[in-house]
């Protein structure tokens, strides 16, 4: 087979002393041997595949393993293993959240793969990747932020060493990149608006009913006040699946109170009815947050991104958190990844669950560094904590298409009992320069969460994500989705804007200017 598990080999690899020791305290490691045969390495890519997160998983993967097979595979002892993917179907966008379809087939398919990439919904996957865990495959999550899913390798890190985060980062730095994409939006208006700096904003909040947003508009509603932003009322909360008629009097209502911004947090059908519908309700407010479908261009349709202003998509000048960008170069991979997405797919934009691109590059990069061939069986062969060790030391960190990807490191134990990152792993991680504030929320070191074991290190250096903006272009003729943050606002707001993770006062080759509307500007500037 592909992969063994040789606990049953225990006595034998204690006698050699491969049996791997845990920290003090822990059970030992059961270890894992990997055996790659018939000059293939299999990929199991595993979601609802034909459903629009699952189906961007199997693009990122598919442009992956043509890009790694065109170029001679897997270097293993100087032979190319050849990268094979193997569709795993859970229906849990669609059919079944509830993980027991995916569970079922993973279970059928885990003794033909050796590493797992996927996941899009928290509930389905904390039940599937048991299946994983159990037989000690390396499972790169390329789809769910939950910071509880991660902690599982804090908890118990014999059994869930396995799981490493691919993308998203977790829903604590997914709430704290709105609030500085909102932040830095509200500074520019407030130029344009001829006020002060310190001039209070407003921002309301239209939300999916789901629990994913509940934990969103906890995080941003608690950082709003940093940013000089008020929230005008409580959140609205609406069916993920879209009401006309609800979200019709939602944005009545909103127009009432004539806000400044509203924050959207979509993850399905319902934000591209807001946008449909936001224009025309509230045309002087602008749109800043999270709308998943309002990312690609399907939703609004190719007569709708040529028609030029005050006409196009309803996604006109919404800024979004996003991951990439026409034009954007995070770093020197992502111009050809996108050039290859948006060719294979009739150019159409990728959704963050595409990262299974980048994972396979990162397991490629790990497989080479410790796999050996084993000359006389003919196979080549890597232990799985090999495997793990290479991806959690930092030295490792790789170039991806979206940043430098490392992951947070174990933790320590704090006086009081809770896990936390020590200074030194902090420095360590982080280009702080001069930078001495504190690091922590309790004053001495970082607790977990959401600095937690196998998820991406987030920050400046690392990984950011992107505030991208619906763009009217000239040249082109149509609406386009451009990079617009990070953005370097100049030297006087370098001290503002250095924090613990480092100096966000910088943009990305690429970055376009932010385009506020000239009717939101008169709408809201004050009266001479």
């Amino acid at each position: 087979m592909i992969k063994k598990v040789v606990s049953l080999a225990v006595a034998a690899l204690l006698a050699i002393g491969l049996l791997l020791p845990g920290c003090t305290g822990e059970p030992a490691l059961t270890p894992v041997l990997y055996v790659f045969e018939d000059g293939k390495i299999n990929i199991g890519v595993v979601g609802d595949l034909n459903a629009t997160l699952g189906s961007m998983q199997w693009k990122g993967a598919t442009l992956a393993q043509e890009a790694v097979n065109r170029n001679g595979g897997v270097d293993i002892g100087g032979i190319g293993y050849v990268l094979e993917l193997v569709p795993i179907e859970t229906g849990e966008e669609t059919v079944d959240p509830s993980g027991l379809t995916g569970s079922k087939n993973l279970r059928e398919a885990i003794g033909e793969i050796d590493f797992l990439l996927g996941g899009a919904r928290a509930e389905a996957v904390k039940v599937y990747r048991g299946v994983a865990m159990e037989n000690g495959v390396i499972f790169i999550n390329c789809g769910v932020a939950a910071e509880l899913l991660q902690r599982s390798v804090v908890d118990d890190y014999a059994g869930y060493r396995f799981w490493f985060k691919g993308m998203p980062y977790n829903e604590y730095f997914l709430g704290q990149t709105v609030v500085r994409i909102l932040g830095a939006v509200a500074m520019k208006l407030r130029q344009k608006m001829g006020v002060e700096a310190n001039y209070t904003l407003n921002a309301t909040i239209i939300a999916d009913n789901l629990p994913w947003a509940y934990d969103q508009v906890v995080i941003i509603t608690g950082l709003l006040g940093g940013i000089n932003v008020n929230l005008v009322r409580s959140p609205f909360w609406v069916d993920p699946a879209g009401n006309v008629r609800a979200m019709e009097s939602i944005l009545n209502s909103t127009a009432a109170l004539d806000p400044q911004f509203i924050i959207p947090l979509f993850s399905g059908n319902a934000g591209v009815l807001y946008d449909r519908l936001r224009r025309s309700y509230v045309p002087n407010a602008m749109s800043v947050g999270i709308n998943i479908m309002a990312q690609l261009k399907s939703p609004w349709g190719a007569g709708n991104l040529t028609a030029p202003p005050p006409d196009g998509p309803g996604c006109a000048y919404e800024v979004l958190l996003d991951t990439w960008a026409e034009g954007l170069n995070q770093t020197t991979r992502t111009a050809a990844f996108l050039a290859a997405f948006m060719n294979s797919t009739s150019d159409e934009y990728p959704l963050y669950t595409a990262a299974t691109y980048d994972a396979i590059f990162c397991l490629k990069a790990a497989i080479e560094a410790v796999a050996w061939y084993d000359a006389r069986k003919g196979v080549a062969c890597a232990r799985a904590d090999d495997i793990i060790r290479w991806l959690e030391n930092p030295a490792n960190a790789q170039v991806t298409t979206t940043g430098n990807v490392t992951y947070y490191p174990r933790p320590g134990t704090t006086a009081i009992g809770k896990p936390a990152l020590t200074q030194d792993q902090v420095r360590s991680l982080y280009d702080l320069g001069s930078y001495n504030g504190t690091y922590t929320y309790d004053g001495k070191d970082w607790i977990v969460p959401p600095h937690t074991a196998h998820d991406l290190v987030y920050g400046p250096g690392r990984v950011t994500g992107i505030g991208a903006q619906w763009q009217w272009n000239n040249e082109t003729g149509r609406w386009q989705k451009v990079g617009v943050w990070p953005m370097d606002s100049g030297d006087e707001y370098d001290q503002a804007l250095t924090d613990q993770y480092g100096c966000w006062n910088f943009a990305y080759n690429g970055t376009k200017p932010l385009v506020i509307p000239q009717n939101v500007i008169d709408h809201h500037k004050p009266a001479s």
